[in-house]
């Protein structure tokens, strides 16, 4: 289905504001008219704009990269070759990048990060330790796998070059259950002693 019908303005468009110029419509313009929503503007000023000017509609144009700053921060000057603008910083940075230096976002169109990854500082650690707190010491290594285990989550996702969230997970399920197997044979020797 078309986005906009385009036609001369007739006696029923006679005077209607542009959405876009907010000037109204004369008998015999060239008019658009969206098919979504029905408002109306000049042709040549959907043309100019892309699409539609009720805000939300389907056929409203798409943003723009290159847009202007928003409020507080400065304009930017024109971009060298090779170079693009960061989508959530605005920072200069080159074509290609997959990650912002500055702000750590994801520059991807589709806003996934495609470079390599590595794992988290302290995700192996955490799955270690609660395994290791199994067998022996669960009271000390349980605290110490979930500390690592939310330490290695809070920095995955901070940063995505980091992977490792599945043994942080399986480090902190661990501790957790190191610590209950402690408390459990707490109290089974002191119930025995009694």
């Amino acid at each position: 289905m078309d986005a906009v019908r385009n036609l001369k303005a007739n006696l029923k468009l006679e005077n209607k504001p542009c959405g876009w110029c907010q000037t109204g419509l004369q008998i015999g313009e060239d008019a658009s008219v969206c098919t979504s929503c029905e408002k109306e503007h000049h042709q040549r000023c959907w043309d100019n704009k892309a699409g539609c000017s009720t805000a939300g509609c389907v056929n409203a144009p798409l943003q723009r990269l290159d847009a202007p700053a928003r409020p507080g921060v400065p304009a930017v000057a024109a971009l060298a070759p090779g170079s693009m603008y960061c989508p959530n910083c605005r920072t200069v940075i080159a074509i290609g990048s997959d990650l912002c230096p500055l702000c750590r976002a994801v520059t991807s169109p589709d806003g996934i990060y495609h470079g390599p990854r590595f794992n988290a500082p302290g995700s192996a650690a955490a799955l270690t330790f609660g395994i290791i707190g199994l067998f022996i010491c669960g009271v000390i290594f349980g605290p110490l796998a979930i500390s690592k285990a939310n330490s290695a989550k809070r920095m995955i996702a901070q940063d995505p070059t980091l992977t490792g969230g599945g043994m942080a997970t399986a480090g902190l399920v661990l501790g957790i259950i190191d610590l209950v197997f402690w408390a459990i044979f707490m109290l089974i020797r002191f119930g025995t002693m009694r």
